[in-house]
């Protein structure tokens, strides 16, 4: 089974790549014991950097040196996502052969602290590479961004005021040399040969120049002046591009995040949505239609109202449809459900349909966990219990342990083999179609194989009384 899925993802490989670049890959920090090196990575697409929505894209094999290999974009940077769950990493690609580094997947030092979306650090490794990659050069910038903003902490804090009668003691002069050489930093960088042929890490770094003058003191206004100045220079791209760039989103949302409470000091903005009247939103705004369509989007996202809903429903996103599709539901249904197999004790795959005609009552659980072991043996005390009056209902405990290791731990634990025991893996899709999002967790699902319940009480806060109730 094993070879054959390998095979397909060779030639699915080979077919995509004819187009595109092979690039590398390595998980590092999983130390010399390889039974804990994830198998698989999950390789998914941002569509847009304002909702961080993602795509699926393909399923990674990861060989037992933790190598991995991935297609580079065809004709764009694009922002990738790796997972093995719990960790993530996001990460910029650029398209083609630009990327001549290893892209290093680093294992957090801490241990995680939910099932999954831990995001972990990245880095384009360039051994046998002269030139320094861009996404170092930017990491530079932000770590000499945080050294400045700890040297002007306290002048920035008396200057607002949120030390008291201060602000006398404020060294202006001081304050500027450092506002100087933040500057002169930015400026050096956005002239580097490949910073300018990458809009992305430039976006980066004109957020952090945002960021930065957003601390030092000014004013929302005079951010909006100087915001629309700079974009009225950036006649090549469309609002429905720049949105797909984490660092223009950063930097919008630091410049416009409350820019309906602003434009409502003086009572006008309702009357300016009920009137129709777009104009006087664009001139506040500072921009065109897109640039109010994402305004007004904003605003209902980040406020939920039904003034600015009233303007969408009227008006709609026409030029910025992609922040307008419906949210896809990722809980399966029956049909999901019944096409699915999982892995029992004996290493054998089993179809789901094994739980078709009863109530099946699934305890998510991991290896190594305290409370998953005692959630366990209390779901065994509320099965016998219910042999007493409901003979409707199963129970299976489904381990969620990315290496075939933890999984063979949790089978050595099991109190008798009368327990059913399942596994699904570090799956991300099995996360998404149960709605997994936390050890140990439990989910119900109907004797059809739909999904009745995925936030059930645990067997020992009152799974049994829970179960009772269910006609």
């Amino acid at each position: 089974m094993r070879g054959l899925f390998l095979l397909f993802a060779f030639i699915t490989a080979f077919t995509s790549a004819s187009s595109q670049e092979i690039l590398n890959g390595e998980l590092v920090g999983w130390g010399p014991d390889i039974s804990e090196l994830p198998s698989f990575l999950f390789l998914y697409k941002e569509v847009d950097a304002l909702t961080n929505t993602v795509e699926f894209v393909d399923v990674l094999t990861v060989d037992v040196n933790g190598n991995f290999s991935f297609v580079s974009p065809e004709s764009r940077t694009e922002v990738y996502e790796f997972e093995a769950p719990p960790w993530s990493w996001r990460v910029l690609v650029r398209p083609g052969a630009v990327e001549l580094d290893t892209l290093k997947l680093l294992k957090s030092s801490s241990g995680p602290t939910r099932v999954r979306g831990v995001m972990a650090k990245s880095v384009w490794h360039s051994e046998g590479v002269s030139e320094m990659h861009p996404s170092i050069k930017y990491d530079s910038l932000r770590m000499l961004a945080s050294t400045l903003d700890a040297l002007v902490l306290f002048d920035r804090m008396a200057q607002s005021g949120a030390v008291g009668s201060s602000a006398k003691l404020v060294d202006v002069q001081y304050m500027d040399s450092i506002n100087s050489v933040f500057e002169d930093a930015c400026s050096k960088l956005l002239l580097d040969e490949d910073i300018q042929e990458s809009i992305f890490y430039r976006d980066l770094i004109k957020s952090r120049i945002w960021q930065w003058r957003s601390d030092s003191g000014m004013s929302k206004g005079e951010m909006r002046r100087v915001w629309y100045e700079e974009e009225s220079r950036d006649a090549t791209r469309s609002v429905s591009e720049k949105i797909t760039s984490p660092g223009w989103c950063a930097s919008w949302v630091e410049v416009n995040a409350s820019w309906f409470v602003e434009a409502d000091e003086d009572g006008e903005l309702k009357s300016w949505v009920e009137d129709g009247n777009t104009d006087s939103i664009a001139i506040f705004i500072g921009g065109g239609v897109s640039e109010m369509e994402l305004a007004m989007w904003w605003w209902d996202r980040a406020k939920p109202n039904s003034t600015a809903s009233l303007w969408i429903q009227k008006n709609g996103l026409a030029e910025l449809s992609i922040l307008n599709r419906t949210v896809v539901e990722k809980v399966w249904c029956s049909s999901d459900l019944l096409s699915k197999t999982w892995t029992n004790p004996s290493i054998d795959l089993v179809p789901l349909d094994e739980l078709y005609g009863k109530w099946s009552v699934l305890l998510i659980l991991k290896s190594g966990s305290f409370s998953c072991i005692r959630e366990w043996e209390a779901l065994h005390a509320v099965e016998e219990l219910m042999k007493n009056g409901r003979l409707d209902f199963r129970f299976i405990a489904v381990s969620i342990d990315g290496t075939q290791s933890k999984w063979e731990d949790l089978i050595s634990q099991r109190s008798s083999s009368n327990q059913t025991l399942r596994w699904v893996g570090a799956d991300p899709r099995w996360m998404d179609g149960l709605a997994i999002s936390s050890v140990p967790q439990i989910v119900v699902l109907s004797p059809e194989l739909e999904v009745y319940s995925y936030s059930a009480p645990i067997p020992s806060r009152g799974l049994g009384k829970y179960l009772q109730k269910i006609k």
